[in-house]
């Protein structure tokens, strides 16, 4: 079951996702919000607890960002699976498991915490606000466990909070504890402090507990678990305490062959050979130019190990940088490519509509002639819509003419003019004027987007009113257009492949010549479900064909996007597709469809997909009324 009011803001998860990838080295980490933070590197997912999401939005930020420091940071790259595998078969032999692994989690993340701010200082900062808050949660928890009578909770929760304050006063102790056994476990906290061994200080606290007298009043394991410790949490190469160096993974080769070191081919004698042997090509393993290979196979000539400076080395990037282009004509090197966003964007090398697109396949759809009754019913339609027609071609009209007839003189630049006396008493004169500029006419191209979900089938009637109001407002003024209805058969969906259907009611070509596209569009139902970002990924595609200056995309939804495999991420690979289709110079815009009453739960989901760049109808009944000044904003902002 999901709850919207829970979900994460989508510009805020993929800044978690980018950063965290960034950080891991896997271009394959996906991120997920749950319960409690995690880092599982079997699966590639990094999990955000929800902790942080009631708290204002900078602190949320913040302790958002230290749940990935640890996971992709730390746990990344410096914790051992197999030492944790070892302490949880360790664990099954205790009085109190659920104890045991939480030490452990706890020391590891003290210690993961020291070594991001080892090679990240600039994260010291949030980590001192993440153990400020911290401390005060596990407090208030332990006096909570102590009215509850549950001691092991209570016991962990107060060596937590020593732990993140450090300060030994918020340690909680039983009572019946003799003094030297009280002093025994106080030393146990300098001893998680210990962040080289951390599995070992977790298994001497435990035999520790273990052994004390009164420990078998606890009453029982703990009941609440605050820290996550599973068996895939670290990497089974983790890096040392001690390495320095950059936190950097080698590119995957696109074959997986391994040359021979040491075989020698064996050629045909040609004529007289010379040695070619040299002592400086002696050891090749230490080759000074060293390159990311992408294609080919791998040798032993690179290394795993830093290459130590050479005196040449200076000496040769001097003539390196003094080094000029020669006369000869001759190719320019390849420009760089721009750097896209992993696993998304329209010219990806990887999944070309997204990751969760993969099995997306377009079927393009074309109307069919309209009946005699559609025709009618559009004719009811058309003198409904006329006269917000005529009034929004006067006043684009009216603008035209304004901006071609509007004075050209008196300006702060352009041609200097004759009467230049203001010069002396003003102190910023106007002296120039330009050329009266030939009438504008309006440079855009529009794309109208259609939702054909399940849940627009009491929305459909008036959303082919709205329709119908772009179409012949835009064919009054000559822009050309395209209306698209999509929608995904779930009847057909497989494993291999999604079907999404493209009802083609007009193309660009068409829009302004043929008149059947008025009754074409109330061919437009409610279907099935909507894949929205796949669908404005390929609307974006064909907009950017066009060679019209202004590029926009309209959007008709009613929700969030509903489909296979789409329900979780649905909202972020949307909000994806709309930040690539504005990064290509597409204006896109949403409309959402109400019913009545906008909740806060669908404003806030709409703010988070297309930004601010949302039209809100509460009532599909207004819709005409509501699309009026949008087409008039959209239509003056370019002229």
């Amino acid at each position: 079951m999901r709850f919207l009011e829970n979900e994460v803001d989508a510009f805020l998860r993929m800044q978690l996702l980018d950063l965290a990838r960034a950080l891991s080295g896997w271009d394959e980490l996906q991120l997920e919000l749950s319960y409690l933070s995690s880092y599982n590197d079997k699966d590639k997912i990094i999990a955000v607890s929800q902790f942080w999401s009631y708290y204002p939005e900078p602190t949320k930020l913040i302790g958002m960002k230290t749940d990935v420091y640890l996971g992709s940071i730390g746990s990344a790259w410096f914790t051992d699976s197999t030492v944790i595998a070892t302490y949880l078969d360790w664990t099954k032999s205790l009085k109190r498991p659920k104890l045991a692994k939480q030490w452990l989690a706890m020391c590891e993340e003290a210690r993961l915490m020291a070594i991001c701010i080892k090679h990240r200082p600039g994260t010291a900062t949030s980590f001192d606000l993440r153990k400020e808050i911290v401390a005060k949660h596990y407090s208030s928890k332990r006096d909570a466990h102590l009215n509850r009578k549950e001691y092991a909770d209570a016991l962990f929760c107060g060596f937590a909070a020593a732990f993140n304050h450090n300060d030994q006063q918020e340690l909680w102790l039983p009572e019946w504890l003799k003094p030297e056994h009280a002093m025994t476990i106080r030393e146990l906290l300098d001893d998680l402090s210990k962040l080289h061994g951390t599995a070992e200080a977790a298994k001497r606290a435990c035999r520790v507990l273990e052994q004390l007298e009164g420990y078998v009043a606890l009453e029982g394991d703990c009941r609440a678990q605050y820290f996550s410790l599973l068996l895939h949490s670290g990497t089974e190469q983790p890096l040392s305490w001690e390495y320095i160096g950059e936190l950097k993974r080698k590119k995957k080769l696109h074959s997986d062959l391994m040359l021979p070191l040491n075989e020698k081919e064996e050629k045909p004698e040609q004529g007289e050979r010379l040695p070619n042997w040299h002592r400086e090509t002696e050891k090749q393993d230490e080759s000074m130019l060293r390159f990311d290979i992408e294609q080919g196979s791998k040798t032993g000539l690179i290394s795993d190990h830093v290459r130590e400076g050479d005196s040449g080395d200076q000496a040769l990037g001097i003539v390196q940088g003094s080094s000029q282009a020669a006369s000869r004509n001759e190719p320019e090197p390849p420009k760089p490519q721009p750097l896209e966003r992993l696993d998304t964007g329209l010219n990806g090398k990887g999944d070309a509509y997204g990751r969760l697109n993969r099995k997306a396949v377009p079927i393009y759809r074309d109307a069919e002639s309209p009946d005699v009754e559609s025709r009618m019913q559009y004719e009811e339609v058309l003198r409904e819509i006329t006269p917000m027609v005529n009034k929004l071609k006067k006043t684009i009209r009216m603008t035209m003419e304004q901006k071609r007839v509007a004075p050209r003189n008196e300006l702060l630049s352009g041609r200097l003019g004759k009467k230049l006396v203001r010069a002396a008493w003003e102190p910023l004169p106007r002296l120039f004027y330009k050329k009266n500029s030939p009438s504008v006419e309006v440079d855009a191209v529009f794309c109208l987007l259609v939702d054909c979900s399940a849940s627009m089938y009491d929305k459909m009637e008036q959303t082919h009113r709205g329709i119908a109001l772009f179409h012949e407002s835009l064919r009054s003024l000559r822009v050309p257009h395209e209306i698209i209805g999509f929608w995904e058969d779930a009847d057909e969906v497989t494993e291999k492949e999604s079907p999404n259907i493209f009802h083609m009611v007009t193309d660009y070509v068409h829009s302004l010549t043929d008149n059947s596209v008025g009754p074409k569009l109330l061919q437009l139902q409610a279907e099935q479900d909507n894949r929205d970002g796949y669908s404005i990924r390929i609307a974006a595609e064909r907009l950017m064909l066009r060679s019209e200056k202004q590029k926009v995309l309209l959007v008709f939804s009613d929700g969030e996007p509903s489909a296979s495999d789409y329900h979780e991420d649905g909202i972020v690979d949307t909000c994806e597709a709309v930040l690539q289709a504005r990064r290509m110079g597409v204006e896109v815009v949403s409309v959402f469809l109400g019913s009545g009453i906008i909740k806060d739960t669908e404003r806030e989901t709409m703010r988070n997909i297309y930004g601010r760049f949302s039209v809100l109808v509460p009532d599909v009944s207004e819709i005409t009324g509501q699309l009026g000044p949008l087409l008039r904003k959209l239509l003056l902002n370019q002229l």
